[in-house]
């Protein structure tokens, strides 16, 4: 008879004090803490157990990288359970969330004994336990290639040469005192052709081509299938390469709105290192999409206490306080920025728009007349002409955007953005619903964005929004 402290289910039997686990006869013993989680998600079966819960049962003192080592414990716990396939079984995660219990509780189910074998000779015996040693170490590599992809197999080594361009471009890529992508994708590009097997440099390259498309320098028709080919090439090359997963995840996002594949691509990216703030940093966009303001921000901050000196993730953390409606926050943040990065054009644009919500427009001009290129900001010009009311100046830079639309540019949602601030509703709800199709890659803020109001609670906007998201 099961002892009280044991949890049966599915044909396990676990002791919830020593570990033991027992199925069809086979024994083991699972270590603490996956022994722990197992509990807890037990006694919880079909509830949500956060991963704030078990963080705070397994490290009540807390530790430093409690996460990562949350995700090895919950992927032991799996592996002892057998529970690794793509469907689960047992344990159900809620990515970025927590974990349930989905097995069903019950004693063991007690199987009708076998007849008895015929006792086998001395040589099938010894060929059997061969065979058995043999699994064993196939299981044991299987395992430890799980829990170390990154030794799996052996990396491609780059030649030097298309190294150094790799580094170039990389570089570059960082820059905020010019427009440097031009010059980004060269040396990228003469990175693949010394090295046309080089996945690095492909994932960078889909990064590239990616945020050119995002800033207007690339239009999505010739910029999105290069930059999805060169994603997926990387994966090709080396499915292990946590860059190329959350490319492609960033990818999924801005230009397809493929929520789901995003995600996808971005826990892979995470399962392999958590240690990427280009991750953190799509992560955070992706959760700023879905309209949750605090995990967008709290994985933003992620992002800039791992590579703090990336402007991208401090324009960004501005922007994330714009859409969190915190205008002072967003001004103080990025006054210094811009003072330190004249030539910060996208961190100006930011700042324009907290300060036309704070009613500073000579601010706000002045920090518009200092932009050099307006990149994926289109919108800002129009949209402080009509707060000022001018409606002739509001309406030109609307016939400008149109041009650069029909140059292929998407930028119906900006023009929405503007008619909405004239007051123009149905021409802003019409323009709202061209922005699903041209690729206007600020649509994704539209559950965030302060510019939004306007056209917020209108069947319209609630029509583009099911059509986004799809509920």
């Amino acid at each position: 008879m099961a002892a009280e402290a044991d949890l049966q289910f599915d044909g396990w039997r676990v002791h919830r004090v020593s570990g033991e686990m027992e199925r069809a006869g086979k024994t083991c013993r699972l270590p603490q803490q996956p022994l722990r989680i197992l509990i807890e998600l037990f006694d919880s079966a079909g509830e949500i157990v956060t991963r704030e819960q078990l963080v705070t049962v397994l490290w009540p003192q807390g530790i430093v990288d409690f996460d990562n080592g949350l995700n090895v414990a919950v992927r032991k716990l799996r592996v002892a359970l057998e529970d690794t396939g793509d469907s689960p079984r047992y344990i159900e995660t809620l990515p970025r969330v927590g974990y349930r219990f989905i097995g069903t509780a019950g004693a063991p189910r007690v199987e009708a004994p076998a007849p008895r074998a015929k006792r086998l000779s001395r040589r099938a015996r010894l060929s059997l336990a061969l065979m058995a040693v043999a699994v064993l170490v196939l299981i044991a590599l299987s395992t430890w290639r799980v829990t170390h992809p990154a030794a799996a197999k052996a990396r491609h080594i780059p030649s030097e040469r298309a190294r150094e361009y790799y580094l170039a471009g990389l570089s570059q890529r960082s820059r905020r005192d010019i427009n440097a992508a031009p010059l980004a994708i060269a040396s990228l590009e003469a990175a693949l052709r010394e090295d046309p097997d080089y996945p690095e440099a492909w994932a960078v390259y889909a990064d590239v081509i990616s945020a050119a498309v995002i800033r207007q320098e690339m239009t999505p028709a010739e910029g999105v299938p290069k930059a999805l080919s060169s994603a997926r090439r990387a994966i090709e090359l080396d499915p292990d390469l946590p860059q190329a997963h959350f490319s492609l995840g960033e990818i999924y996002l801005d230009h397809q709105r493929d929520f789901a594949a995003s995600r996808i691509e971005l826990e892979r990216a995470r399962e392999l290192n958590d240690q990427l703030g280009r991750l953190w940093h799509h992560y955070a966009m992706w959760q700023g999409h879905q309209g949750h303001i605090e995990e967008a921000l709290a994985y933003i901050r992620r992002a800039r206490e791992l590579e703090p000196m990336t402007l991208l993730y401090s324009v960004n953390y501005g922007l994330l306080l714009y859409n969190a409606r915190r205008y002072d926050e967003t001004i103080a943040f990025l006054e210094p920025l811009v003072a330190a990065n004249p030539n910060f054009d996208q961190a100006r644009s930011v700042l324009a728009r907290a300060m036309i919500a704070t009613g500073n427009f000579a601010g706000a001009q002045e920090q518009l007349r200092r932009r050099k290129m307006a990149g994926m900001n289109q919108s800002e010009a129009g949209y402080l002409a009509a707060k000022l009311g001018q409606r002739e100046g509001a309406l030109q830079e609307i016939e400008r955007l149109e041009s650069r639309g029909r140059a292929g540019f998407g930028v119906a949602y900006d023009i929405a953005i503007i008619y909405a601030a004239l007051g123009e509703f149905d021409a802003g709800c019409a323009a709202l619903a061209k922005a699903i199709d041209d690729h206007s890659v600020l649509l994704g803020w539209m559950r965030l964005d302060p510019r939004m109001d306007a056209l917020r609670g209108r069947q319209c906007f609630a029509d583009v929004e099911k059509k986004v998201y799809g509920q």
